[in-house]
């Protein structure tokens, strides 16, 4: 891999952003969280418009800054939570190969499925989460106190309640804690995918991506292997201590790409009627308001499986370069 000036230089920059964004959250206001949320884009936006230099470039630099600045702890963190998957989805959706080598059309180029690239996020964002929570000792140590502050502030609130009984407690707590893997890396899989169509817009409006543009509403799925995964994890999360809580972060984010594959389903399903708007805004509001139909649309997500891979004509048996520009046919080819 050669490194150029204007790797180091993008890939400096995109550290520093993404560290700056990463490490801001200390000051707890809500603008520094809302940009915490958007702290993987830049390192995205080098990796897909420059290349794997730059973001190999800015992936070392970040962890270095947050090393200076913070700790190794919290630069382990972010690392593995948000650095790695960001390098990895804008290489992966800078990979393309000729069509003829997987059985399709000569002179074209078909380009690495979005539907591969939210699933290696997805298992890397469970893989990051399981080694964060040995970083910080996550366990019934940490929880529990978390728990009993949280009931007597609800008590305060609410002073009707009469708490739980010690047995109620008890499972109280061995369900926060073993939900807890599981609601976090699921909504963490969601942040990073919105990343990503962030800064693919990004790098797209500033004619730096390659790759041409995905039908997100038939291109986000998941491929076939993810539910196998996730059967296996749900086997695993029956077992007790740490196995049980590492299955339930590898579920998670596994069960936040079904979703959003639903959620895609029902935006191509419904795609060209009238009535689209409407359906939108209230499927989203009563998401918002009661969760439920997330449930739904996590289940028509797992049955909906697919890889959808966008093909471009190529003139040469090289994927297009940053320098002749790519290509701008959008079609789609299924497998």
């Amino acid at each position: 891999m050669k490194i150029t000036a204007p790797d180091i230089s993008v890939g400096i920059l995109a550290a520093l952003a993404t560290a700056l964004l990463c490490l801001g959250v200390a000051t707890g206001s809500g603008l520094s969280v809302v940009l915490f949320f958007l702290s993987a884009v830049p390192l995205m936006v080098a990796t897909l418009g420059w290349g794997a230099a730059a973001g190999l470039v800015g992936a070392v630099a970040a962890a270095a800054i947050i090393v200076f600045v913070a700790n190794l702890q919290t630069a382990i963190f972010i690392v593995t939570t948000t650095v790695i998957p960001a390098v990895l989805s804008g290489f992966l959706m800078n990979l393309a190969r000729p069509a003829d080598e997987i059985g399709g059309p000569q002179g074209k180029m078909v380009w690495y499925p979005l539907a591969d690239v939210i699933f290696r996020m997805a298992l890397i964002t469970g893989a990051a989460f399981i080694v964060a929570g040995y970083l910080v000792g996550y366990g019934p140590e940490l929880v529990n106190p978390l728990v009993g502050d949280f009931i007597v502030r609800y008590r305060e609130v609410s002073p009707e309640f009469g708490g739980f009984t010690p047995e109620a407690l008890e499972q109280f707590q061995s369900f926060i804690l073993y939900l807890l893997p599981f609601v976090q890396t699921a909504m963490w899989l969601i942040v990073l995918v919105g990343n990503l169509a962030v800064a693919l817009f990004v790098t797209r409006r500033s004619g730096r991506l390659k790759r041409p543009a995905d039908d997100w509403a038939l291109a986000l799925r998941m491929p076939r292997i993810a539910v196998a995964i996730f059967a296996g994890a749900i086997l695993l999360s029956m077992a007790s201590g740490n196995l049980g809580l590492a299955a339930n972060a590898i579920m998670g984010p596994l069960a936040g790409g079904f979703m959003l594959a639903g959620f895609a389903l029902m935006h191509a399903s419904t795609r060209g009627q009238p009535w689209q708007p409407l359906a939108i805004v209230i499927v989203y509001m009563g998401t918002i308001l009661t969760g439920l139909p997330a449930v739904l649309f996590f289940f028509f997500g797992m049955f909906a499986t697919a890889r959808h891979m966008p093909v471009t004509d190529h003139k040469t048996k090289k994927p297009p370069t940053k320098n002749d520009g790519g290509g701008d046919n959008s079609n789609n080819s299924n497998s």
